[in-house]
């Protein structure tokens, strides 16, 4: 049965649960792309991306699980991270989160993008929900969604 999923509005004090729940989720999606795993240089990532402004933590049948950024630009709606605790993963969340935001840009007449590491599973979610690659970097698929097309 899927879980009954909710969001609310991040704290500045959620920052010890987001950095946790960074730190299982990409663990191992970085050791698959850049074979290493290096504390230090994830507190780095983590610290300088945390914006509590942006970010929703998301719950499972009331557990906290995740969080999501979601930035309305002028030109589309940016989901810039979307991290769920493994033991929670594949369960619907993430689908979840994703539809929303594409709801959110549907409704203003924009588009959807983010960015996903080459390596990270979640890239298939993101395909098959219906968004496409628009360009690559060295590290990332640059994906997008549009209701206009």
């Amino acid at each position: 049965m899927k879980p009954r999923i909710t969001d609310r509005p991040a704290q500045p004090l959620d920052g010890p649960f987001a950095r946790a729940v960074h730190h299982a989720a990409y663990r191992e999606v970085s050791l698959r792309q850049f074979g290493r795993w290096d504390l230090t240089e994830q507190d780095g990532f983590f610290a300088r991306g945390w914006r509590p402004d942006l970010t929703i933590i998301i719950h499972a049948d009331g557990v906290p699980c995740g969080y999501a950024q979601i930035a309305d630009l002028p030109d589309e709606v940016h989901l810039g991270d979307l991290a769920i605790l493994p033991e929670f993963q594949r369960r619907g969340i993430g689908t979840a989160v994703v539809q929303s935001a594409m709801s959110r840009a549907k409704a203003r007449g924009v588009r959807l993008r983010l960015q996903v590491l080459h390596q990270n599973g979640a890239r298939k979610l993101y395909l098959r929900l219906g968004l496409r690659e628009y360009s690559r970097t060295s590290s990332h698929v640059l994906m997008e969604w549009s209701a206009l097309r």
